[in-house]
């Protein structure tokens, strides 16, 4: 039997619909080669045996939205940000450039992370493609240092991404109400047929949202942050009308992105269980909204910040200079172990939101998001309360020193 071969014994196995209590992993170079319940899974001779020691092994974790982490941007060095992230257990992402840059900066970001998944560093395997957000949205709804780089749909820059991403470009947020989105809409469908548009920083009504479903808006960005209600004065004083949001947990064909941060920050605990309610477990992916100070072993209480006052467990999300909220610190382990702590759903539930609803989202759920004979082996080992004690990358251990990962092969 080759030496590539590892036997994770001793495990509780997460599994996207149960847990195996007593059950054994068998990869073989860098996928899954068997995998059930200890007596019926046969160890290899000469295989190296990795004890999990009765703790959980789940698959990693897909962040589809994260701007930075470990003191890096992800537009700037997407591959120091995927390093930074994989000893949290996210064994998959989608950098996310947005619309706080400039077209400049938009371009050259865009231009970093197709180099970087194309490069020979083995980080970049670790990138499954990006996740444009903007820049063409709603400046009513965004942190007021950024407004100034949200910009109406333009034709030539739209193109010139386009041609410099390819397929690579996997969702794109889209403000739908605001002009010329249709038209673009189409034209990038043409380029990226299996492209996911995402609403995001928007106003949009459930008329005009429900048309774009049909060109592919599947995805509500960061569902109850950044979005408003169309009109925003009622018509008939004492009732609410309904808003962006509401539309996304009424569509079936729809799925919706949280930040579930520590404090409930960006997403009440209670509104996190009406989106799970509404939208069923299958339709909910958990993620990060991560920023530059993400991943880095720190987090930061900023006592100073009036809006914060009745958020006494805040660390975890990201202030601006403004004082607003602008993304978060968190990264996926804990994140999951928030939307756990919020909404009371399982360990199954929490991790098909965070692995195998992101990998069905992207259409690569035949490679990753769960433990399954044939897929990436790229898995977690963590305690009943998602702290990470091993993460395995392609079959291989992540070796991990402090502040960051020591070596992937």
């Amino acid at each position: 039997m080759s030496s590539n071969t590892t036997v994770i014994t001793n495990a509780k196995l997460i599994l996207p619909s149960d847990i195996i209590e007593a059950g054994t992993v068998v990869i073989r170079g860098d996928r899954i080669a068997a995998c059930g319940p200890a007596a019926e899974v046969a160890i290899p001779d000469g295989a190296t045996i990795y004890d999990a020691e009765g703790f959980y092994a789940g698959p990693g974790f897909i962040d589809i939205h994260l701007h930075g982490g470990g003191g890096y941007m992800a537009h700037e060095h997407p591959l120091e940000v995927a390093k930074a992230h994989l000893p949290y257990g996210t064994t998959g992402m989608l950098p996310t450039p947005s619309y706080s840059q400039d077209r400049d900066a938009l371009r050259a970001g865009v231009r970093a992370i197709t180099d970087a998944m194309e490069g020979d560093d083995p980080y970049r395997r670790l990138i499954l493609g990006f996740h444009l957000e903007g820049p063409y949205l709603n400046p009513a709804h965004g942190p007021v240092t950024w407004k100034s780089n949200m910009r109406p749909v333009d034709p030539e820059e739209y193109r010139e991404l386009l041609a410099m991403a390819g397929t690579n470009l996997k969702i794109w947020t889209i403000a739908p109400e605001m002009p010329g989105q249709s038209a673009f809409v189409d034209e990038v469908r043409t380029s990226c047929p299996d492209i996911v548009f995402s609403a995001g920083h928007s106003a949009c009504d459930p008329e005009t949202l429900y048309r774009f479903v049909p060109k592919g808006l599947r995805l509500a960005c960061h569902c109850m942050c950044a979005s408003g209600t169309t009109p925003v004065q009622t018509r008939f004083r004492g009732t609410r009308e309904v808003g962006l949001d509401e539309a996304v947990l009424v569509h079936d064909g729809m799925t919706a992105e949280v930040i579930p941060d520590r404090g409930g920050v960006h997403v009440r605990p209670l509104l996190l269980k009406l989106i799970v309610k509404a939208k069923g477990v299958d339709n909910v992916i958990i993620i990060t909204d991560a920023v530059r100070m993400a991943a880095t072993g720190e987090l930061f209480h900023r006592t100073d910040v009036p809006a914060l006052a009745g958020f006494p467990d805040s660390d975890d999300v990201n202030i601006n200079p403004n004082g607003g909220l602008s993304g978060s610190l968190l990264t996926m382990d804990r994140a999951v172990r928030n939307m756990m702590l919020h909404t009371g759903v399982d360990m199954v539930d929490a991790f098909r939101m965070a692995s195998l609803n992101p990998a069905r989202m992207l259409k690569m759920d035949g490679d990753y998001g769960s433990l399954a004979p044939g897929k990436k082996a790229n898995l977690v080992v963590v305690d009943e309360q998602v702290r990470i004690r091993d993460v395995f990358f392609e079959g291989e251990p992540v070796r991990r020193e402090r502040g960051g990962v020591q070596s992937v092969q």
